[in-house]
């Protein structure tokens, strides 16, 4: 007696080459659309760089309290919620592949570093302003390597390393 897997079988056609190729293409074209879908507005980045310039800022002034909610809470939300309506695509753009992932490190070990001298000077050695100084360079390094981590998102989304369910 025939499973039902084995009798199912029989009745497969051999797989056309033609139609195999061409729904391999339809997965290119469609990973090449997502891949420009997923391009951040030139303000996502810019405005994200100023948050963190502004957090900083406020740190320094001695403003804490009301600068970082606002510049590391408010205002990434706000970013996130106004990119996601612009491209229509909710996307975690520093973790879902794997070239994103190593950017993300490339851009964090430097930013933590900056963040750690700049706190030394500050409240340790009593250099007043270096948190500010130091955000300044973090805003400029967070708009510069938010477009490589865009950049290495869209390459990895167009040749298919990334994360399942992307």
């Amino acid at each position: 007696m025939l499973s039902i897997m084995e009798s199912s079988r029989s009745h497969l056609e051999t797989p056309d080459p033609a139609a195999a190729r061409a729904a391999l293409d339809s997965v290119t074209a469609m990973r090449a659309h997502t891949a420009e879908r997923i391009t951040s507005p030139w303000w996502y980045h810019a405005g994200l760089g100023v948050a963190m310039a502004g957090a900083c800022v406020s740190i320094s002034m001695r403003w804490a309290s009301y600068g970082v909610p606002l510049f590391l809470i408010l205002v990434p939300f706000a970013l996130t919620a106004a990119l996601k309506r612009s491209t229509g695509l909710s996307i975690d753009r520093y973790t879902s592949t794997p070239a994103a992932r190593r950017t993300y490190g490339l851009y964090m070990l430097p930013v933590l570093i900056v963040a750690g001298i700049a706190m030394y000077l500050e409240w340790g050695a009593g250099v007043y302003g270096a948190v500010a100084v130091a955000g300044v360079l973090i805003g400029v390094l967070t708009v510069v390597m938010g477009h490589r981590m865009d950049e290495a998102l869209r390459a990895d989304v167009r040749a298919g390393r990334d994360r399942p369910g992307l």
